[in-house]
């Protein structure tokens, strides 16, 4: 007899998985789990602001490469062919904003150098008076990487507070006091959007619920009510909800910036 566990729902991605060991005799979905108490609840704050989309104008300045005039640059471009600082440092400036500044976070990012600069723009940003408040870690990182994922899953310590990674930390990462998964790529796969979240699931004295902040859309578009359950809240937040609670915080909030574009890059946005 052959007997097979798999964390991972039933997904056509996952399809000889079955082929081989046939329909599942047992289903243990998320939210029996949340329902019995042996996982925790989670929240979803989508935010929506008007940098989620992106055409040339004549008055953006071109730092490096080509850009087609009348494309309209979306979320998979971001990062990965066009970079534009001012979208990336107003994401950042709502997520510090809303997360309260001791909440251990994982932040989820287009690639490697992405990620090193939301640690960078966080660190920047930060209320927090540690070099090392925000870290990135990715397969590049090595054992620096590895000692700061040790040090942010030891819970007795504080920092670093804030991980930014791109795959590495997707699976197989146990740090059970994660308050916020931050969602600043499209995820591929249902698959590896349960994998993402399943970070914040595990139990920690004092942890009622973590939050999903989603600047990508990936709950909506992975909605999975049977599996996963409702959230215990949901919520949007819109341009003018983010511009609020940055003056709230006393952030310097950055308005429609001109566009500086990089080849192979995203925008790196200066203020008008």
């Amino acid at each position: 007899m052959q007997i097979n566990l798999t964390a991972t729902p039933k997904r056509t991605d996952n399809a000889d998985t079955y082929a081989y060991f046939g329909e599942p005799v047992f289903i243990y979905s998320l939210s029996d789990g949340i329902s019995d108490g042996f996982l925790t609840p989670f929240r979803v704050k989508r935010i929506k602001t008007t940098l989620d989309d992106y055409i040339y104008t004549s008055d953006d300045q071109v730092i490096e490469g080509e850009v087609e005039a009348g494309k309209l640059y979306t979320e998979p471009d971001f990062n990965r062919t066009i970079e534009i600082m001012a979208h990336e440092a107003k994401r950042v400036q709502i997520l510090l904003a809303n997360i309260k500044p001791q909440e251990k976070t994982i932040v989820f990012c287009a690639n490697q150098p992405h990620a090193a600069l939301i640690r960078d723009l966080i660190n920047q940003y930060k209320s927090s008076t540690s070099s090392n408040y925000c870290v990135r870690v990715t397969a590049n990182d090595g054992k620096l990487g590895e000692q700061y994922l040790e040090d942010f899953q030891d819970n007795d310590k504080t920092i670093p507070t804030v991980l930014t990674t791109s795959q590495k930390l997707s699976t197989g990462v146990n740090a059970r006091n994660v308050r916020n998964i931050v969602l600043l790529r499209p995820i591929n796969s249902i698959i590896e959007f349960k994998q993402i979240i399943g970070r914040g699931t595990r139990l920690f004295d004092g942890k009622e619920y973590f939050t999903i902040y989603d600047f990508v859309d990936a709950c909506h578009h992975f909605r999975d009510v049977e599996w996963d359950g409702e959230p215990v809240d949901q919520t949007t937040i819109t341009e003018d909800d983010a511009q609020a609670c940055i003056q709230d915080e006393s952030l310097p909030y950055i308005e429609q910036p001109h566009r500086d574009l990089q080849k192979n890059h995203p925008m790196n946005l200066a203020q008008r």
